[in-house]
C-alpha cells in the first residue's frame, strides 16, 4: 500500500471514530429516580371480579397521566402497567364482604422499554361502591352492614306493630324481638356485594419503593 493509501485509510478510521463518539455523546443517558410514595393515575383494561378472577389471574391498565422528575416526562402517559391479582375473596353470606388485593409489577414503555416496579392500590374512582382499605391496599365489596341494619329495624318494627295489635304493650316488644330476629335471619341468607371492576375504570396506584429510570438527556 502506498503511503498515500495508508493515510486515506487513517483519516476513514479517524472519521469513523468521531462519527460514532459523537453518536454516543448524542445518547448521553442519566437515571432518574421517583420516589416511594408517588402516585400514578391509570385505567384499567381488564375487566376484574371478585366472583370469577382468582389468584395468579394477569391484567393491564394503562397510565392516563405523565410523571416528572426535575422536569422531565419518566413515566409517559399510555405506558402500560402490568399486574395479577394477589388475593381475592368472595362475598360470603355471615361476613358478607368481598375482596381483592392486586399486586402492579411492571411498566412497559411505549418504546417497549420495561421497568419492574413494586406497587400497591391507593385510590379507586369514586363513582364506585367498592372502598380501599389503604393500609393494607385491598379493595373490598361493598358493605352490606347498613342494608341489613336497616332490614333488621324493618322487621322489628312490623313485629312490633303486629305485636301491639295482638297483644298491647307486652305483645309490641315481643313482636319487635320475634320481627328483628326474622330480619337478621334473611339478611344472613342472602350473599354481600361483588367486587366489579370494568375496563376503563379509573384508579390510583402507589409507589413502595423508589424507582431509577434511565433516560436519555
Amino acid at each position: 500500500m502506498t503511503s498515500k493509501g495508508l493515510f486515506a485509510g487513517i483519516v476513514g478510521v479517524a472519521t469513523a471514530a468521531l462519527a460514532l463518539g459523537g453518536g454516543v455523546l448524542a445518547q448521553a443517558t442519566q437515571t432518574y429516580t421517583i420516589p416511594d410514595g408517588t402516585l400514578i393515575l391509570a385505567r384499567l383494561e381488564t375487566s376484574l371480579n371478585s366472583r370469577t378472577n382468582r389468584q395468579g389471574d394477569r391484567f393491564t391498565a394503562k397510565v392516563t397521566e405523565s410523571i416528572r422528575v426535575a422536569g422531565k416526562e419518566v413515566i409517559p402517559a399510555n405506558t402500560t402497567i402490568e399486574g395479577r391479582v394477589a388475593e381475592v375473596k368472595t362475598a360470603g353470606k355471615v361476613k358478607g364482604r368481598s375482596e381483592m388485593n392486586l399486586s402492579y409489577e411492571r411498566l412497559i414503555f411505549p418504546n417497549g422499554v420495561s421497568e419492574t416496579i413494586v406497587a400497591s392500590q391507593a385510590d379507586l374512582d369514586d363513582k364506585l361502591k367498592e372502598e380501599i382499605d389503604r393500609k393494607e391496599g385491598t379493595i373490598k365489596g361493598e358493605s352490606s352492614r347498613k342494608r341489613d341494619a336497616a332490614e333488621v329495624g324493618g322487621g322489628a318494627a312490623v313485629g312490633a306493630g303486629i305485636g301491639a295489635i295482638a297483644g298491647g304493650g307486652k305483645g309490641s316488644a315481643i313482636g319487635a324481638g320475634v320481627g328483628g330476629l326474622i330480619g337478621l335471619a334473611d339478611s344472613m341468607r342472602r350473599k354481600g356485594k361483588e367486587i366489579e371492576l370494568p375496563a376503563g375504570t379509573r384508579f390510583v396506584i402507589r409507589l413502595d419503593r423508589p424507582l431509577a429510570i434511565t433516560s436519555t438527556k
